[in-house]
């Protein structure tokens, strides 16, 4: 895996801070919120834990051996795709996460709900998202009315690991995207009580015209 230097490199960034260009950091979701913050749309608010805190944990669960063996592994067998799924997973979920992503983590949350643990939705958001060739809709998770600094920490880390399902892998194989250059920011945003869908927009915008 390649190794990079992070000391210097932001974990957490502010909705408000992204835009389209941030797609390397942000990842697809993350970078399109920024885009509509900054046409004016209201948009709850939150954060994005960066690209660089994914591949801070990632250098030390030593997935090198892993992506040596996808790079090796035919798309259609789906077999061996799914066991090094599982082992990438598990080592993701057992790497440690360095004291200052946890407190830049903490921080951004506190901050959110002004000292207060507010219900936030914790969300994928990948670099390989919506490609004019591929869409990764459903590929990674999200995780709804998380609450409290330990539960959100958990759910960036399932989301982490969530880079590496069996159908993520599956799908990323059998479109030929490479596995190693993939990376995962998670959207971090406050739970809002919802008066419509868009659903139901969508429907009530059709019968107007």
């Amino acid at each position: 895996m390649e190794t990079s230097r992070h000391k210097n490199a932001t974990l957490v960034l502010p909705f408000g801070d992204l835009d389209r260009t941030a797609l390397p950091i942000a990842g697809g979701k993350a970078a399109n919120l920024g885009e509509l913050i900054r046409a004016g749309l209201p948009v709850p608010d939150g954060f994005c834990v960066t690209t660089a805190a994914y591949w801070l944990v990632a250098e030390g669960a030593d997935l090198d051996p892993i992506l040596d063996a996808l790079a090796g592994t035919r798309p259609d067998d789906t077999t061996r795709l799914a066991e090094l799924a599982a082992a990438a997973r598990a080592s993701l979920s057992e790497a440690p996460v360095p004291d200052d992503l946890v407190e830049a983590i903490t921080t951004a949350y506190r901050e959110l709900g002004n000292g207060a643990s507010v219900p936030v939705a914790v969300r994928s958001s990948a670099t390989a998202e919506d490609l004019p060739y591929a869409s990764f809709a459903g590929q990674q998770d999200t995780y709804l009315n998380v609450v409290g600094a330990g539960k959100l920490l958990d759910a960036v880390r399932r989301c982490w690991a969530s880079l590496w399902t069996d159908r993520a892998v599956s799908y990323r194989a059998s479109n030929g995207i490479d596995h190693r250059i993939v990376r995962l920011a998670v959207v971090v945003q406050k739970m809002v009580e919802a008066e419509v869908s868009g659903a139901t927009i969508r429907r009530v915008t059709r019968r107007a015209k």
